[in-house]
C-alpha cells in the first residue's frame, strides 16, 4: 500500500499523443461469469471486462473488436502496442486525436450509464 505519491490522481483518460494517433491504457480481464462492461479507473486506465473464455491472441482480437465498436474506430486502424501477454495492455489508435479518442470514450461510457470511475 501506498502511504503518499507525488502523482497527482485524475479520472482523465491517459491517452498519449503519437504521430498518427493516440495510445490508451487498459487493463483487460476475462472470466465467462460476469457481464461484459467496462469503466474508467481513477488513475485514467480503461477496465474492460469480456465475458468469455478466450485466452491469449483470441481475447486480444475480442477486446480490439469491443473497443472498434463501442468507440467507432476501425478495428483495422487499431493494434495491441504492448501488453499482449499481460492484464495490462497499451491499444494503439491510429488516424484520430487522442482529444477526439477522449471524446467518443467518454460518450460511449456516459451513454451506456457505466460509470466513469471504476
Amino acid at each position: 500500500m501506498l502511504a503518499s505519491t507525488p502523482f497527482r490522481i485524475s479520472t482523465a483518460p491517459r491517452f498519449h499523443d503519437a504521430h498518427m494517433g493516440a495510445a490508451l491504457l487498459v487493463y483487460l480481464t476475462a472470466r465467462p461469469e460476469y457481464p461484459t462492461h467496462a469503466g474508467l479507473s481513477e488513475d485514467g486506465i480503461l477496465h474492460v471486462h469480456l465475458q468469455t473464455l478466450r485466452t491469449g491472441e483470441r481475447l486480444n482480437h475480442m477486446l480490439l473488436r469491443y473497443l472498434a465498436r463501442h468507440l467507432r474506430v476501425p478495428v483495422e486502424d487499431m493494434e495491441i502496442g504492448a501488453g499482449e501477454e499481460s492484464a495490462g495492455k497499451i491499444v494503439c489508435f491510429y488516424h484520430i486525436t487522442p482529444a477526439e479518442l477522449e471524446r467518443r470514450l467518454r460518450q460511449w461510457l456516459q451513454g451506456a450509464h457505466t460509470p466513469l470511475v471504476w
